[in-house]
């Protein structure tokens, strides 16, 4: 049995077959048409959702499945009363694969307590566990993410890609620039990582990209300077995350964050920097005129709903290859 926590944790064969079985299920929906009829889908919500719950939910019914919903609200697990292990075996014995949201809110903001609880869930569960974003990891939007780059430019090897903070009112968690880290990195990618100085990435998944690109020839490099890490991009990943000393603490964190609000707002001029067919990418939601202008968002180089539709597909094929067999 096999679980999808991290993309890091998929040896790069296997990660290259979800990418094939995912552009055939975009070529040919009807192929796989109740492939999975008769199974179930546990959607386990802490937090909420829009394209990960859809996407998925769709993508279950689609393959015949039979997928449920369930949040915080409607159980009492962990924090609460029931154990992770209790929870965890009983919903095994209902469901064919359970898939879990929870984000560092619900476990207030203990550094990685989130990814450990998926972790946990893996441990007792009989079925496989299928990650919906902790405070660590977004699996399924890095398969998305390497997915549409492949799409769009065909080979990811020596494309360059930027992967940009960039303000936004509050601190967010870790999880899509540490996943869209590791995925290019994997994927042979030049990765500028542009970011104001206090807003430096975990060091050790730092140090798991740069072991990443040793196996796959693409190269790191680090930047403060916005202007001169967009210059002649393929691939613009714009998002924003917290200052690692604040874990947790907002109120002193914005103060650190408010002197970036203009100059890490991202505007068409940064755009014009980079190579002329480059693409934007961003995972949404996304505040406009805050994080992006609306020129941006809607502009020739956003691919930002094209990337969203692609959530289908590669959710189809995560519950796919692990449930078929």
């Amino acid at each position: 049995m096999k679980h999808f926590i991290s993309t890091q944790e998929w040896k790069k064969e296997e990660l290259d077959k979800l990418l094939d079985l995912t552009a055939e299920m975009k070529k040919d929906p009807e192929e796989y048409n109740n492939s999975l009829l008769g199974k179930s889908l546990c959607m386990f919500f802490y937090n909420p959702s829009t394209r990960t719950r859809n996407s998925t939910e769709v993508a279950a019914y689609q393959l015949g499945m039979h997928p449920a919903f369930n949040s915080i609200k409607d159980a009492w697990i962990g924090y609460q009363s029931e154990s992770i292990k209790d929870t965890s075996i009983v919903l095994s014995k209902y469901y064919d694969a359970i898939g879990i949201r929870i984000f560092p809110v619900s476990v207030k903001w203990k550094y990685k307590e989130g990814h450990r609880i998926l972790n946990e869930f893996a441990r007792y569960s009989e079925v496989p566990i299928i990650n919906f974003e902790d405070d660590q990891f977004h699996p399924l939007q890095a398969l998305t993410d390497i997915f549409t780059i492949r799409e769009k430019k065909i080979h990811t090897e020596g494309k360059k890609i930027v992967i940009s903070w960039c303000y936004h009112p509050k601190p967010l968690p870790f999880s899509v620039p540490n996943s869209i880290l590791l995925m290019s990195s994997r994927y042979g990618m030049d990765i500028t990582l542009t970011h104001p100085k206090e807003y430096r990435l975990d060091d050790e998944i730092i140090s798991v990209a740069e072991n990443n690109i040793t196996q796959s020839g693409g190269t790191l490099s680090f930047s403060h300077d916005i202007d001169e890490a967009y210059q002649d991009a393929d691939v613009v990943y714009i998002k924003s995350w917290g200052a690692r000393p604040y874990y947790g603490d907002a109120k002193n964190e914005k103060q650190l964050r408010i002197p970036y609000r203009e100059s890490w707002r991202i505007k068409a001029n940064h755009l014009e920097k980079t190579e002329k067919d480059s693409v934007l990418m961003h995972c949404l939601p996304i505040r406009r005129n805050v994080v992006a202008d609306d020129e941006v968002i809607d502009g020739k180089h956003s691919i930002v709903y094209k990337q969203a539709e692609n959530r289908l597909y590669t959710a189809k094929a995560v519950l796919y290859n692990l449930l078929k067999n």
